[in-house]
């Protein structure tokens, strides 16, 4: 049992690992949407959020603080 730890381990950090990759762009843009005025509205759809981000960020500007989340999804 003691020798099956740390690949449980490795196998917990990498199956959070890909949970937060593949989330963290939908939650990004949800924020995003979340937090327009009214009147000043940027985004009209969370798919229209995420491809005006893709253009104007890059891909990896859906993931700017991504690399802290993955941190501390292997120290949780």
């Amino acid at each position: 049992m003691a020798d099956i730890l740390p690949a449980k381990l490795i196998n917990g950090g990498i199956a959070g690992i890909v949970g937060v990759t593949c989330v963290f762009p939908i939650d990004l843009a949800k924020t995003r949407l979340q937090n327009q005025r009214q009147g000043q509205q940027v985004y009209k759809s969370m798919m229209d959020c995420l491809v005006k981000t893709v253009r104007s960020e890059g891909y990896f500007g859906m993931y700017r603080v991504h690399e802290l989340l993955e941190l501390e999804v292997l120290l949780v």
